[in-house]
């Protein structure tokens, strides 16, 4: 299965459309046993997820692969006691992936240190985590290692299928996964219910709320994987089972997606697909 399960929830209060608050105990045993009844393999987590690690190391969730991402604005001195935390937090002896949470805490002394746990069997594959195309050019001028990347894309968020590269990165040989399908929950929310901020963003939304009016929301967010087919995985996050439930059964019968008609939902204001530049009203 394509889908893996982001456990930012597990760790933080998160996401626009959360009301749930973060993942209760029982909660969580009941959506990791739903992930593995339903082919899940891969967790996706960070060290900036609140106390995320830890409750997935109580959790026994040794048996997914697992992807963790560096704690903003570490320093190249910090990165092996900081993933010897992460390991003993986890209960585990190597992580599947390990990026940076963000790419401007690149330096060619923190991939010595990457390059060193690799050699050690503590790491698997490398990379970054990004949020625009340029992150990756800069990335790659300055000839870092790229064997992992995660990047962010919706329905209104389609820089990276439009700017062509996916199609580089696969070429690369890197491994894509994808995050923010549902763009924080705002793309599963009713219309009347979105805050009063997006009221700016009436057009692109409209567009959105009229296209393939038979389909729910959840059907017309994950229809974009289909279009995607250079994606390893997209991380998806839940506060309840019936959340997964519910998405894995959609992802089973998603309808073809053709790329002209994406193309007519796409958008570039940052402040409608950038969630950090949104503000409360």
């Amino acid at each position: 299965m394509r889908l893996a399960l982001g456990t930012v929830q597990f760790g933080l209060d998160y996401g626009i459309s959360n009301h749930a608050g973060e993942v209760q105990d029982d909660e969580l045993v009941a959506i990791l046993s739903l992930a593995r009844k339903l082919g899940m393999d891969t967790l996706d987590t960070a060290q900036a997820y609140g106390k995320a690690e830890e409750r997935l190391g109580h959790h026994h969730s040794a048996d997914f692969q697992l992807i963790d991402k560096l704690a903003p604005g570490i320093q190249a001195a910090d990165v092996a006691t900081s993933v010897e935390a992460s390991l003993q937090r986890l209960a585990r002896a190597r992580l599947d992936g390990l990026l940076l949470h963000r790419s401007q805490d690149a330096s060619p002394a923190l991939f010595e240190q990457l390059a060193e746990l690799q050699h050690q069997g503590k790491v698997g594959k490398v990379g970054v985590s990004v949020y625009a195309p340029e992150e990756l050019a800069l990335w790659l001028d300055q000839g870092y290692p790229l064997e992992l990347v995660q990047l962010p894309a919706n329905l209104l968020d389609q820089r990276f299928l439009r700017s062509g590269w996916l199609d580089r990165l696969q070429a690369a040989g890197c491994e894509i996964h994808v995050r923010s399908l549902f763009l924080q929950g705002l793309l599963l929310m009713r219309p009347d219910l979105r805050p009063d901020y997006f009221d700016t963003f009436r057009e692109p939304l409209a567009r959105l709320d009229g296209w393939r009016p038979h389909l729910s929301s959840l059907h017309k967010a994950l229809s974009l994987i289909l279009a995607l087919p250079q994606v390893s995985r997209f991380v998806v996050g839940v506060c309840h089972a019936h959340e997964l439930a519910a998405i894995a059964s959609a992802h089973a019968h998603l309808p073809p997606c053709h790329d002209d008609e994406l193309a007519t939902l796409a958008c570039d204001e940052p402040g409608l697909i950038n969630p950090a530049m949104w503000r409360s009203s």
